[in-house]
C-alpha cells in the first residue's frame, strides 16, 4: 500500500494506490473507511460528516512526501 492521494482539511485520511480510502488512528493503526451511500449518493464518512464522491474530488491532493512520517 502507497499513499497517493491526501484529502485537504483531514490529514489523517488518504487514498491509496488501489483506490481504497484509510484512517491513521491515534494509536497508528490503518483504518479501512467503507463507501456508503446516503439516498442514491455514494460517498464516505470522513469525522461523521457525509461527503459525495464529487466533494471529495474536489479536496483530493496529490501526496506530497516532505514533511510526512516515512512510511506513510
Amino acid at each position: 500500500m502507497q499513499r497517493i492521494w491526501d484529502i485537504e482539511g483531514y490529514d489523517n485520511y488518504f487514498f491509496d494506490n488501489n483506490n481504497e480510502l484509510y484512517r491513521i488512528t491515534k494509536r497508528g493503526e490503518l483504518r479501512r473507511i467503507r463507501r456508503s451511500m446516503k439516498r442514491y449518493t455514494q460517498g464516505y464518512v470522513l469525522k461523521s460528516r457525509f461527503y459525495s464522491l464529487s466533494q471529495l474530488r474536489l479536496m483530493l491532493r496529490r501526496h506530497d512526501l516532505t514533511g510526512r512520517p516515512v512510511g506513510f
